[in-house]
C-alpha cells in the first residue's frame, strides 16, 4: 500500500511564530514479499475502496485499542484486505455486519456469522463510502488496521484524515465551550493540527502515529465530536503552524498558572521561539487550578513511582527528599535530584517526570497534582507540594488563556501570534 498526500498551509502564526506556505510530502509504503505460511483467501477483483487518503488529504494512523482479548467490530459494509507481515496483500473480502477478532499463534483470525473464517497477520478493514465501523460500541470514521504486538497484543489503528480526527479531539482536549469562546475552538484545532503533522515523520517507520490518549492527544473518535468544535475544524482547514519549514509540535495544557513553560520542562528540545515560554498570561484565571491547595505523597510511593519509571531509581532504597537542581527564569523548577535513603545517593530527572510518574502508578494522592510548578519540601515520612499554579506542563497555548482572551473578543489568529 502507498499513500502519498500534500499539505499545504495559510500563512498565519503560531504562539510568536511566524508561519510561511509549506509543502509536506510524505510517502508510506509497506508493500514488500510476502513470505507466505497463511491460507490463501478469496480474491475480489479491485474495486474503489480503500484506506482513506488521497492526493490532497493527510492520513493520519491512531491507536485507538490495545487488548490481549478479542476485538467485536462492526461495519455495515466494506472489504478486508489480508496482509502478510511484510505488508504485501494476499486477499481480499467483504464483511458487513458483527465481526469476532482474535489473535492466533501466527496471526489473527477474523469471523463473521454464516462465513468463512479468515487468518493473515495483518488485516486492513475498508468501509464502503463514508459507513465507518464500531469498536466494541465506539464508533469512527475512516478505516481500521489490525495487527498484532509482541505476540501477545492486538492492536486495532484507526486510519483517519486528519481533519475527521481533529473533530474527536477538541471537545476532549479543551472542553465544550460557551458561547463567546468559540475562537478558542480554532486555536485547539490549528494546534491539535499541526501537533499531529509533527508525528508523520517521525513515526513513519512504526505502526502508528498517535494513540488516542493523553500520550498524545485524547480521541474518542463520533462520540467525542461536537457540531461547534467541527465547525472549527473545518474552518482552519489546512491552517498549520510551521517553524524552519516544518510543522510545529504545538503543545498545549489546560492552564499555565500565570506564565507559559518553555518545552524544556518536559523533552529536550530545539530552542524554537515559539516554544521557549516565559510569556505572561492574565486570561487563565477561570480555571480552578489557576492556583491549588498543598498536598503530601508518601515518600515511599514516590519511590515506588519512580523505580517503575527508572529502574536505576532503584539503588537509592527510598527517598528522603527532593531538591531542585535547575529552574526556569520565573522560578519553575526544570530538574530535580532525589535523594536516597542509602548513602551518598541520588538520581536527577526532569521535575514533570516526577509527576507523570506518580499519575501512572495510581499513587494515593498523585491526582492533586496538578503541575511541578510548585514549590517542595521534606516533612516527615512525606513531600509537601505547595504555592502550586495551573494545571497540566504548561508548555505551548495554555487553553483557559485561550478561552480568557476569545472572551474578550480576541481572535484565533491573534491568540496565536
Amino acid at each position: 500500500m502507498k499513500t502519498i498526500f500534500r499539505y499545504i498551509s495559510r500563512n498565519i502564526p503560531l504562539v510568536a511564530a511566524t508561519s510561511a506556505a509549506v509543502l509536506l510530502l510524505v510517502v508510506f509504503s509497506c508493500a514488500a514479499p510476502d513470505k507466505g505460511g497463511y491460507p490463501p483467501v478469496e480474491t475480489l477483483p479491485e474495486t474503489d475502496i480503500d484506506l482513506p487518503g488521497g492526493d490532497d488529504v493527510p492520513v493520519v494512523r491512531v491507536l485507538v485499542l490495545e487488548t490481549e482479548d478479542r476485538i467485536r467490530i462492526d461495519i455495515p459494509g466494506g472489504q478486508v484486505a489480508a496482509k502478510s507481515e511484510d505488508g504485501q496483500t494476499i486477499g481480499r473480502f467483504e464483511v458487513s455486519g458483527t465481526l469476532a477478532l482474535s489473535k492466533t499463534k501466527n496471526g489473527l483470525r477474523l469471523k463473521q456469522r454464516n462465513r468463512p473464517v479468515h487468518e493473515a497477520p495483518i488485516m486492513e478493514i475498508r468501509p464502503t463510502g463514508d459507513a465507518g465501523f464500531t469498536i466494541e460500541d465506539t464508533p469512527y470514521r475512516g478505516g481500521l488496521l489490525l495487527r498484532r504486538k509482541d505476540g501477545k497484543k492486538i492492536q486495532a489503528i484507526n486510519v483517519i484524515e486528519i481533519d475527521d480526527y481533529l473533530k474527536g479531539v477538541l471537545p476532549s482536549e479543551i472542553g465544550y465551550l460557551k458561547e463567546g469562546q468559540y475562537e478558542a475552538y480554532e486555536v485547539q484545532a490549528i494546534a491539535s493540527r499541526s501537533y499531529a503533522l509533527s508525528k508523520l515523520e517521525e513515526k513513519k517507520n512504526e505502526p502508528y502515529d498517535m494513540r488516542a490518549t493523553i500520550m498524545d492527544q485524547v480521541y474518542k473518535g463520533i462520540k467525542g465530536e461536537n457540531r461547534i468544535a467541527s465547525e472549527a475544524v473545518e474552518k482552519t482547514r489546512g491552517v498549520v503552524g510551521i517553524w524552519d519549514g516544518e510543522p510545529i509540535r504545538a503543545f498545549y495544557s489546560s492552564c499555565c498558572g500565570g506564565t507559559v513553560n518553555g518545552a524544556r520542562v518536559i523533552r529536550n528540545a530545539r530552542d524554537l521561539a515559539p516554544l521557549r515560554g516565559g510569556q505572561v498570561c492574565h486570561d487563565c484565571r477561570a480555571s480552578p487550578r489557576y492556583r491549588w491547595p498543598t498536598i503530601r505523597i508518601a515518600k515511599s510511593a514516590i519511590y515506588h513511582a519512580l523505580k517503575r519509571a527508572y529502574p536505576a531509581a532503584g539503588r537509592l532504597g527510598g527517598v528522603a527528599q527532593i531538591r531542585v537542581a535547575s529552574r526556569t527564569e520565573y522560578g519553575r523548577a526544570v530538574w530535580v535530584d532525589v535523594m536516597g535513603t542509602t548513602a551518598d545517593t541520588k538520581i536527577r530527572v526532569r521535575a514533570e517526570d516526577i509527576r507523570l510518574a506518580l499519575m501512572r502508578s495510581g499513587a494515593r494522592g498523585a491526582k492533586g497534582l496538578y503541575s511541578m510548578n510548585c514549590k517542595m519540601r521534606s516533612v516527615g515520612s512525606d513531600i509537601e507540594f505547595h504555592d502550586g499554579r495551573g494545571y497540566g506542563h504548561g508548555v505551548g497555548i495554555c487553553q483557559y488563556g485561550a478561552q480568557g482572551k476569545a472572551a474578550r473578543g480576541v481572535s484565533a489568529e491573534a491568540i496565536l501570534a
